[in-house]
């Protein structure tokens, strides 16, 4: 850490220290000078001599450049002269060039006319320094520092030459203008895509492995406030659950299927090359609510996401990598005048979707026809008076906004990129919300002409508040949902009301405080060092950091405060996790033949302390914290730590851009496994055929690309506890002594779980690449499945963690993008869509693990992970009343032994469709995405639709059985246990079609000409109205379908118990350019 902390602060005071060593570059200011003051100037910067004749130094110049070569400068000072210039070795030799002047006394001896006009780069900033040149002359001028010329041309001139550094060259026609402004086109645009890989970034067209990648411009059309919340939809093969709509709350990411049982499948995120801690360090449940340690990311720092999903892609990456990598790069400072950006938005959240709940006078029927007696009469059921909507009590309009401060800027040596940003999310359900402060610098410092130095420092504050929801029975949502609308808010003194049959979910949202507060910071300092001209070495150190601290106290206001007199908890968790990245890179071009390699070490040191403290009997509910509690009832303390050391390699072989091979391995040790399997060595190699470089399609009309993948590798998943391999002991106080005792059995054997995976690809291009095809099948075999083991009780254990089963997926991804329509109105279409099959192929002894969770979920062989397994429901007997159960096994009697796979919470397919429309200063971006053919189990409905108790009912149960020959798919009301709890039962009446069609985001803008803003401070505003979640189409009868149990729980997954819903969201916002 030391280390790390005087690397950065050395770096960061060399960053902005002054060279004046003599060098080949060197930066030039000079205004109204003679030529021979220039030319003295560069010899003194260098060891240049200059040789000329007096007479050829009449000429004035004015030049500004930064970290410039001499031909460069003279090639700038010379350009609307009548002079030339020849180099030999150190010596330069001016003189008179013949041909230029007949070309510029033809020029004069016509009549001119007079032109200006202004230069923009592609995002709308004045460039300093364009030269613009009359074609077919060397007559010129270079434009202000405001983008300005102004010039005289001759008065047939039809056309001007714009160049500049770093973009294409443009024509311009003037016939019939005086003032002409031009926006040029940004070389990273009009050349090929560069896309970002592990350790190292490669053309699009010669990239041999399954990688997508998502650029800024795609990031900025979505106003959403996570970076996972940007995957969700715009990449095949990428699945993206939102586990509940808490304001923070964490989502689900799959790439290609679950590969593990017992560990997470999340990917690994990595932030600028340092892989970033994930997951969710709360130490108080609430299930499907953890806190996302993504979240602390801001997406409008952003540059670029690239998504690898195949073995070559991901092996770099080794141990951590089954599950696929996310790499984020953030945005970084450019050679340019400094730019300012604006960025608020401001709207209204609410809840898109309601239950359909009984009133009170429904619900008082349905009960006297529970109880079968005159529960109540009806002269009271005529003048009830109370009738609460307890969703509209719970659910609220809920403002949203950011605000949100970059600038970026700086010289051809000193590069910067400078933000703040505040968040600001109230949720839509009571008593939560969330608050985000972020505020990042990049700094990018040239040294020397090989030696660059840099950082990236990003701190964020985030304070969230959260209340019981998701599986729980516990939260405003459950309870006010549950309590029936005979029951009112308040009582007549104005006292909660607390007589229902479930605590008052105003009182818990109001009286109950569960906040969290996270401090962290993501920060590194790297250096490249390009030691001769093929051959570079660059390290980088980075840091993550966070410190996440929970606080929480349930008054004696709220029913569970009562209890013990007010409870209240304090948890604090420290993370820190170091990381060093040493690079050394080769690439070398022999004609045809181009040759890349990669070498490189690496290590990480992983820390966390933790502690929990619960107290109760609080002397007033205004001292809420815990040294006002009377009784600490407990107190705990902990520290885990761990370690990675890898050695990893790439080479990368091109002939005549057209046969690509890459190889790609990396050994990895780390201190979570046993000393008999702590190293691991992961492989991969791809091998791709661009055929559109073959002489027989390369001059086509159709084709613009062409090119076939093949990959196979191998990736490992060490997503456990540490110190399993060896023996651990837990404390326990018996008989008044405190004690210690062995709590696990060792296992020296332990090892990552691996999946070996096969690839194959295209990458089809049409017409220009008007129309462009990606697909992609994969075949990912996952093996060493970390699991349980159950042991005879004799052991004096339940059970041995060990690598034992695997699993399978497999899978087609498609990708479609199209240019339907381009000039003054264009309009671009992509589209993805992915099927994965999930199957268990085998586990410890075949014996299946079963009965998990509130749906039933099963993992047993031969059938995807998380499988609904329980009663198959044939309906409701027309006689009794009462739900009839499948005999599967046909013994007479329904049993457990008849329970069955009754649903698939896995998806058939996903999917994802965005359309950008765009004419003159408007444009119109809509993004649909979906999921298809995947199960839910509505655990809601278990009370909801239980007929038995005071829970209030959905208006389904309107139609239940009442008399002999009634047909309906909803059973009798019955005070019978026995038959109560068989109606009730966990079964296939439950499950439903989870399938939904989402209109993500529709976002309408428009852009004000840059005429109307010549004479304002801005160059460039854009007013936007964006809404989120607009349209759900579904079947689904819950509030959401959009579920997941227990977040990053794979043997749980497609749950829904009074989940959190998602918030349909509209804002109207404004991007300022200055």
């Amino acid at each position: 850490m030391r280390v790390f902390l005087l690397l950065m602060t050395l770096g960061l005071s060399s960053a902005f220290a002054n060279f004046s060593e003599a060098q080949t570059k060197m930066d030039i200011n000079v205004k109204n000078v003679s030529l021979e003051e220039l030319f003295k100037e560069i010899q003194n910067k260098s060891e240049f001599l200059f040789f000329y004749k007096d007479d050829v130094l009449k000429h004035k110049v004015s030049l500004k450049l930064k970290n410039a070569t001499v031909a460069t400068i003279l090639d700038a000072a010379l350009k609307n002269t009548d002079l030339s210039y020849n180099i030999d070795v150190r010596q330069v030799v001016i003189k008179k060039d013949v041909s230029a002047e007949v070309i510029q006394s033809t020029g004069q001896n016509q009549q001119d006319r007079p032109i200006k006009g202004t230069v923009f780069d592609d995002t709308g900033v004045p460039l300093l320094g364009a030269t613009v040149q009359i074609k077919g002359t060397n007559r010129g001028v270079t434009t202000d520092f405001d983008g300005n010329f102004e010039m005289s041309v001759p008065e047939n001139a039809t056309t001007l030459v714009i160049s500049y550094l770093g973009f294409v060259t443009q024509e311009v026609s003037i016939v019939g203008l005086s003032t002409v402004n031009v926006t040029m086109v940004s070389d990273s645009m009009a050349l090929e895509e560069i896309v970002v890989i592990g350790y190292g970034t490669e053309r699009k067209s010669l990239i041999s492995d399954a990688v997508t990648s998502i650029s800024s411009k795609q990031i900025e059309d979505l106003p959403v406030s996570t970076v996972d919340g940007i995957l969700q939809g715009q990449s095949s093969g990428v699945q993206v659950m939102q586990n509940s709509g808490t304001p923070g709350g964490e989502m689900s990411v799959r790439i290609r299927g679950l590969t593990s049982i017992s560990g997470s499948s999340q990917p690994l995120y990595i932030i600028d090359g340092i892989p970033v801690t994930m997951g969710d360090y709360g130490q108080l449940s609430y299930s499907g609510q953890g806190s996302s340690a993504l979240s602390d990311l801001n997406p409008s720092e952003i540059a670029s996401i690239s998504i690898l999903k195949d073995a070559s892609a991901t092996a770099i990456y080794g141990a951590r990598a089954s599950n696929g990598i996310v790499l984020i790069t953030t945005k970084r400072g450019k050679a340019q005048q400094s730019v300012v950006n604006v960025n608020v938005y401001s709207g209204m959240q609410r809840a898109w979707n309601k239950l359909d709940m009984l009133n009170s006078r429904q619900w008082m029927e349905y009960r006297n026809d529970l109880t079968g007696t005159t529960v109540f009469t009806q002269e009271q059921m005529d003048n009830i008076t109370v009738d609460t909507n307890w969703q509209d009590v719970i659910f609220r309009t809920a403002p949203i906004s950011s605000y949100e401060v970059s600038t970026t800027g700086g010289s051809e040596k000193t590069k910067f990129f400078l933000s703040g940003t505040l968040f600001d999310q109230e949720g839509i359900l009571i008593g939560t919300d969330y608050r985000r402060l972020n505020a990042r610098a990049n700094i990018d410092h040239q040294l020397s002409d090989k030696i660059t130095i840099g950082t990236s420092i990003g701190l964020t504050y985030a304070v969230t508040n959260r209340v019981e929801s998701d599986q729980t029975l516990h939260g405003p949502l459950p309870n006010g949902i549950s309590t029936p609308a005979i029951f009112p808010v308040f009582n007549e003194d104005g006292s909660y009301n607390q007589s229902g049959p479930y605590a008052n979910a105003l009182s818990i949202a109001n009286e109950a405080i569960a906040v969290n507060y996270s401090y962290r910071t993501n920060s590194n300092f790297y250096l490249d060092w390009k030691i001769i001209d093929n051959l570079k070495f660059s390290t980088k150190w980075g840091v993550d950091f966070m410190n996440f601290r929970e606080h929480s106290y349930e008054s004696t206001k709220t029913v569970q405060g009562a209890k013990y007199n007010g409870l209240g908890f304090e948890t604090y968790s420290n993370v820190t996790n170091i990381v060093s990245n040493n690079l050394l890179s080769y690439n070398k071009s022999l004609g045809k033949h181009k040759l890349d390699a990669l070498l490189g070490y690496s290590f990480e040191s992983y820390e966390r302390t933790s502690s929990y403290i619960r107290g109760q009997d609080f002397a007033d509910d205004s001292l809420e914290y815990l040294n006002s509690a009377a009784t600490i009832v407990s107190a705990s303390s902990g520290a885990t730590e761990s370690g990675l050391r890898s050695y990893f390699g790439r080479l990368n072989y091109n002939f005549d851009d057209k046969y690509i091979a890459t190889f790609t391995g990396r050994f990895d040790t780390s201190t979570k496994f046993g000393e008999n399997n702590r190293t691991g060595f992961f492989p991969a190699a791809s091998v791709a055929w661009r055929v559109i470089e073959e002489d027989f399609i390369k001059d086509s009309n159709t084709f613009s690309d062409l090119k076939f993948r093949v990959s196979y590798g191998l990736t490992g998943n060490d997503d456990i506890s540490p110190f399993l391999f060896s023996e651990l002991y837990s404390t326990t106080v018996y008989g008044g002594m405190s004690g210690i005792y062995p709590s696990n059995i060792p296992n020296p054997d332990l090892k990552w779980e691996s999946t070996a995976q096969f690839n194959v690809g295209f990458n089809l291009g049409l017409f220009n690449d008007r129309l462009m095809l990606t697909g992609d099948y994969y075949n990912k075999q996952t093996k060493d499945l970390l699991l349980s083991r159950p042991l005879p009780p004799t052991s004096g254990f339940s059970s041995i963690t060990e690598n034992v089963g695997s699993v399978e997926n497999k899978g087609v991804e498609l990708t479609l993008e199209t240019r339907n329509f381009v000039g003054d109105f264009t309009w671009n279409t992509q589209f993805n869509i992915s099927g994965n099959r999930n199957k268990v192929l085998e586990l410890y002894n075949g014996q299946p693990i079963d009965d998990i969770g509130r749906g039933g979920n099963r993992i047993m062989e031969g059938q995807p992970i998380g499988i609904f397994y329980s009663y198959k429901s044939l309906g409701v007997d027309p006689s009794t009343g009462d739900i009839v159960y499948a005999d599967t096994n046909f013994d007479g009697v329904i049993t457990s032994e008849d329970r069955t796979i009754v649903g698939n919470p896995h998806p058939d397919f996903i999917y994802g469709l965005t359309n950008n429309f765009s004419y003159k200063g408007f444009d119109l971006s809509i993004f649909l995405q979906g999921s298809q053919g995947n199960d839910v189990f509505n655990g809601s409905r278990l009370f909801l639709e239980s007929l038995q108790g005071g829970d209030n009912q959905t208006t389904a149960i309107l139609r239940r059985w009442k008399q002999p020959g009634d047909i309906t798919d909803i059973p009798r009301a019955t005070t019978d246990p026995v038959k109560a709890a068989q109606n009730k039962r966990v079964s296939s009446r439950f499950i439903e079609d989870g399938s939904y069609l989402r209109f993500k985001n529709v976002t309408l803008g428009y852009s004000l000409d840059a005429d109307m803003l010549r004479k304002t401070f801005f160059s460039s505003i854009r007013v936007y109205l964006s809404a989120q979640n607009l349209f759900t189409f579904t079947n689904y009868t819950g509030l959401d379908p959009e579920v997941n149990y227990r977040g990053d729980d794979n043997s749980v997954i497609g749950t829904d118990f009074f989940t959190y819903p998602q918030a349909q969201t509209f804002t109207l916002g404004i991007n300022l350019k200055l």
